[in-house]
């Protein structure tokens, strides 16, 4: 028998009803856990700045080199690991007999296709004594670009018994099933930290350091070299990370005249072994590395990530340094400035080059025709990054931050990424004159005249042009 109409009304009515008050019920639940969550966090974030943190090793040199891990003939290698202090990066925090007092990041390089769903880090103490930590995070990062290997990003959360005294392990290994090994035969690699403990929960400094690709094929190109450090030094740079794979003696005499004066810290990019099956000489890996290096070991609140044929260039700004003082609100995770081409091919224009100079053909002053098309953001564009924010940082874009922090991309009137590019990608696009980079161009020229003499007295200062 059919309901009589206001009976099947009735029946809706109340399921509806119903279903109304499940879902009030359940949106009430998740508020309620999420309340909870924050409050837990931000109890946590508390205690964690009452403690005491001692360095486990304080000789610590803050080197790093690629090592194998286990089995030699699977090429895993590991090449750093840091202290992260950062709780709202971890999922499952605790507050309970244990605390979080953070997490140890590892960079390493594994296939993308590896068998293991579950990775681990053994952690080993001053004393030699170690325990095993299942991974929260572990995968490939991005930009693989259909290699068999890439790098990987491993984070293992660090909980210490609430009413003992912090201990922080010195050095960490992987552990995996598919390398047996990892297991048997760790290879351990330091834990980097801060250099003065008492940073940990400081504010950052408002300094811009500059992380540059890695150098490779026997890199011989001094007076671009010493032109990139000295331009962004007038932007604003205190400091740079290189990292080399193969570079001239040239080269690594002027790297090493940075490194003597402070300005620049300099590492061995050793994966010769990886070079036809990993993108980029791992380039991903190394900006990563730097990046937390920048942020965790000496405590900048930027890092430019560049290549040495890039400039990022403020267009209303004085420096890189000043548009960053005066547009930067806090919760940025990276500046992304779109790129425009400028090729080495066109002719040199040394029209504001004084006769007297000894290296007169530099190229952010030399070539003023730059194409007119600005390539959309995330197509190689570069970023310079809130060093803090950054979980993990890719080629040409933030892939991850810490929560509440947005990239902003910034206006092509405002500021553009400058290519000067050896080969161009399509040489018919239409060209423009811009003389912006011009700006620098007397201090730029004395400075770089000033350390090619200070580097190459033999030869009265003149820098080789490859």
């Amino acid at each position: 028998m059919l309901a009589a109409p206001e009976n099947r009304f009735q029946y809706v009515y109340f399921t509806l009803s119903g279903l109304v008050a499940c879902t009030m019920l359940i949106l009430f639940y998740i508020s309620m856990r999420t309340t909870i969550n924050e409050r837990l966090r931000d109890d946590l974030k508390l205690m964690q700045r009452q403690l005491f943190y001692p360095k486990p090793n304080p000789h610590w040199n803050y080197n790093n080199s690629w090592r194998r891990i286990g089995n030699a003939s699977l090429r895993h290698e590991i090449y750093a690991a840091y202290f992260d202090v950062r709780t709202d990066i971890i999922s499952g925090v605790r507050l309970d007999e244990e605390m979080t007092v953070g997490s140890v990041r590892i960079f390493a390089i594994l296939p993308v296709r590896l068998r293991d769903s579950r990775l681990s880090c053994i952690v080993r103490f001053a004393d030699f004594t170690s325990y095993e930590i299942v991974a929260e995070e572990a995968g490939a990062m991005h930009d693989v670009h259909n290699n068999t290997f890439a790098a990987w990003s491993i984070m293992c959360p660090l909980h210490v018994p609430k009413k003992s005294p912090v201990r922080l392990p010195q050095a960490v290994a992987l552990s995996y099933a598919s390398n047996r090994l990892s297991h048997l035969s760790p290879s351990y690699v330091q834990i980097s930290y801060p250099r003065n403990m008492s940073e940990l929960f400081a504010k950052s400094r408002r300094t811009i350091s500059v992380c540059v690709g890695p150098l490779q094929e026997n890199y011989s190109n001094v007076l671009r070299l010493v032109e990139f450090v000295e331009m962004y030094r007038l932007q604003g740079a205190t400091h740079f990370y290189f990292y080399y794979v193969e570079a001239s003696e040239e080269v690594r005499r002027v790297l090493a005249h940075y490194q003597q004066k402070g300005l620049a810290d300099v590492f061995e990019w050793n994966v010769q072994a990886h070079l036809h099956d990993l993108h980029y000489a791992g380039i991903v890996a190394q900006f990563n590395d730097c990046v937390y290096r920048a942020n965790i070991v000496d405590n900048h609140r930027y890092a430019a990530v560049v290549d040495l044929d890039e400039v990022m260039m403020p267009l209303k700004h004085n420096s890189l340094a000043d548009y960053l003082r005066q547009c930067d609100e806090g919760r940025t995770s990276g500046f992304v400035f779109r790129n425009v081409f400028f090729y080495r091919r066109d002719s040199n224009d040394t029209f504001n080059a004084p006769a007297h100079l000894m290296n007169r053909v530099l190229y952010t002053q030399s070539k003023v025709r730059r194409t007119l098309e600005v390539l959309p953001a995330y197509v190689r564009s570069k970023v310079v990054v809130n060093a803090r924010s950054i979980v993990e940082m890719g080629n040409h874009q933030v892939y991850r931050s810490a929560p509440g922090y947005v990239d902003h991309i910034v206006h092509q009137s405002v500021g553009l990424l400058f290519h000067y590019r050896d080969k161009c990608i399509n040489c018919k696009m239409v060209l423009i004159v811009d003389y912006t980079a011009r700006r620098f161009g007397s201090l730029l020229f004395d400075r770089v005249d000033a350390t090619c003499l200070e580097v190459f007295m033999e030869r009265h200062g003149i820098c080789t042009l490859a």
